[in-house]
């Protein structure tokens, strides 16, 4: 064991190689290799250091990619896009519209040739001559579109058409007069002279059956005698009761006639009775005084029910009907309301004021009414009582049912109405103007009623009702109405900067309306009370290529696109990178060099519109 030991260990050799096993090769093994040249080692550095170079490349262009990646993908789109647009070109003097929406105009067809669509329906536009007034629908008088600027500077405020319980107040003006059915005239019918009077003064208040006066009658006394005569003959009935009848069409009473069969004494003195209860309102014979048969002697009026007489305008006359109540204030009690009902419609009508008188019936039982007093008339009437509101609100299509009244009491209706303020009357037709899209007004010929008086949060407002023309919900401007028809009369391009509508020479010669004054600085400018700011550097022209692609884009878009000139994004020329991109911000149009920039304008809006020039 020792000597096997020694064998392995102190002669060298390996335990493995003496049992016959190869092992590998040691370095002292292999045969000797020749020293490396100066050109190899020189190779052998230069391949190290190209393996460093080329990782470093590696790295410094996948950063450059990483950092450029909007540039590149803008290229790209620049490179990949179609080339049809050069190929199809509308006529000379041609432009594209939408049909639905007349202020989305186009000049060119899209970049792949295909017919533009309309970004508000998405229809497939149509083809017109520029500045061709597009075809408005029926009832439809004009269409003008306005900034969000505008209209808040205008004013122009929009307001949903509902339904309202209405009713036709009518306001007359008249005076109080005597019922000429409470009317009595005290008349003598003998021959003879007033011996006493009973009542000697005017208005004084008088009962049914007192006496008023005494008159002397010979005419009185010879039928009185006849009478006496014929009773006193047995043969002589007829003629008693011929005599008694001329004593009653003297006005003698039965009870009198009988006093004076029963005294077989004539009388020669006529009592006067008043034949009602009121006032003598007028005298008209002395003590002493002769009078005739049909002579008036005083005239009796009974004020427990008195008449006012008022004028109502003409137009207003289809409200009225006989039986109708009415309110009555006097100035004498401010604070009362006396109710009446129409007695009376005159049939004539005074042709100077074009007025017709009306007479209302009001009851005066503690006669505070007077005759002579001035007395101011109100009338409602619901508007399903006149036409066509009744045959409205029969067929129920334009109304609402508001409520049934009480029991035996007709129903309530509620009809469509308008503020007096958003119409517009131009004598031969009243428009009202409506808000189709935000800004955009459309100018609708309706039919209304009469203008009523309603009554919202304790304040009353004028409303008209709509027989035609309007649909609920619809909004139109009940601020602003005049200012809106004065710009369709005006300026019916009012709108064309703004939302596509066409304008400048190739649209016929109409012209954008001039912008609003503005209150901030311009660049170079110095603000109020500040210091002067540093002159800004001015963008180059665009050059005959970025000219060219600009060229493409709508009449109303180039304007802007060569005021912008730059992109906000990339700061590169517009045209540069082919046709400008469109998007809109904060209402404000704005223009890209590419499409790949939209989504870095649209996540930072604040700052992008910060970098276009004011």
């Amino acid at each position: 064991m020792a000597g096997k030991e020694r064998l392995g260990g102190s002669t060298g050799v390996d335990l493995p190689a003496a049992a016959g096993v190869a092992g590998p090769p040691r370095p002292e093994d292999a045969p000797p290799q020749a020293p490396m040249t100066g050109r190899q080692k020189l190779r052998l550095v230069l391949l190290v250091v190209l393996k460093r170079v080329r990782f470093i490349a590696i790295l410094v262009a996948v950063g450059m990619f990483i950092g450029y990646w909007d540039t590149i993908k803008n290229y790209w789109d620049k490179w990949t896009r179609p080339q049809a647009a050069a190929v199809r070109e509308l006529e000379p003097g041609q432009e594209f519209y939408c049909p639905m929406h007349p202020q989305v105009v186009r000049s060119t067809f899209e970049p792949n040739g295909d017919v533009p669509q309309c970004p508000i329906c998405g229809m497939p536009l149509s083809v017109r001559k520029k500045g061709e007034a597009p075809p408005l629908p029926v009832g439809v008088t004009g269409r003008v579109q306005f900034t969000p600027e505008r209209v808040q500077q205008a004013g122009i405020k929009t307001v949903p058409v509902e339904y309202h319980a209405l009713s036709k107040q009518i306001t007359a003006v008249g005076y109080l007069t005597y019922d000429e059915s409470r009317l009595s005239r005290v008349v003598s019918r003998v021959k003879g002279y007033v011996e006493k009077l009973y009542v000697d003064k005017t208005y004084v208040t008088v009962r049914e059956g007192e006496p008023l006066a005494e008159i002397y009658s010979p005419e009185l006394y010879s039928t009185a005698q006849e009478y006496l005569i014929a009773l006193s003959s047995a043969r002589s009935a007829d003629l008693a009761a011929a005599a008694r009848e001329r004593l009653r069409l003297f006005d003698v009473s039965d009870p009198e006639i009988d006093e004076i069969a029963r005294s077989g004494k004539a009388k020669t003195r006529l009592v006067i009775r008043s034949p009602q209860s009121g006032y003598a309102i007028e005298k008209k014979v002395l003590v002493g005084s002769s009078v005739e048969p049909g002579m008036t002697l005083l005239e009796v009026a009974d004020l427990s029910g008195v008449w006012v007489e008022a004028e109502v305008y003409e137009k207003d006359l289809a409200f009225l009907h006989p039986g109708e109540k009415v309110e009555v204030r006097v100035e004498a009690f401010p604070d009362r309301v006396f109710s009446g009902r129409i007695a009376l419609i005159y049939p004539k009508l005074d042709a100077a004021t074009r007025t017709n008188r009306v007479r209302f019936e009001l009851e005066n039982p503690r006669h505070e009414l007077r005759p002579g007093m001035f007395a101011a008339v109100r009338l409602d009437t619901p508007l399903e009582a006149v036409e066509p509101f009744t045959s409205l609100a029969h067929s129920k299509a334009p109304v609402v049912l508001a409520a049934s009244g009480a029991a035996g009491s007709p129903p309530h209706y509620r009809f469509l109405a308008v503020p007096e303020r958003a119409v517009v009357d131009s004598g031969t037709k009243k428009v009202v103007y409506v808000e189709r899209e935000p800004g955009v007004f459309e100018g609708v010929e309706v039919e209304l009623g009469p203008r009523v008086e309603l009554q919202q949060e304790g304040r009353s407002a004028d409303y008209y009702p709509v027989v035609k023309g309007l649909e609920p919900g619809d909004r139109i401007a009940a601020a602003g109405a005049f200012l809106i028809d004065a710009e369709t009369r005006l300026n019916p391009a009012a709108a064309s900067t703004y939302f596509g509508a066409s304008g400048g020479s190739e649209s016929g010669g109409r012209g954008a309306a001039p912008a609003a004054p503005s209150s901030r600085p311009q660049p170079g400018q110095a603000p109020a009370g500040g210091p002067k700011p540093e002159a800004q550097p001015q963008p180059k022209e665009p050059s005959a290529e970025e000219r060219k692609n600009i060229a493409e884009l709508p009449a109303e878009d180039r304007e802007l696109a060569l005021a912008q000139r730059t992109c906000p994004i990339t700061g590169k020329p517009l045209g540069s990178m082919g046709v400008p991109y469109k998007i809109t911000l904060r209402g404000r149009p704005v223009f890209l060099c590419c499409k790949g920039c939209a989504g870095k304008a649209k996540n930072a809006p604040e700052e992008t519109l910060k970098k276009l020039a004011p």
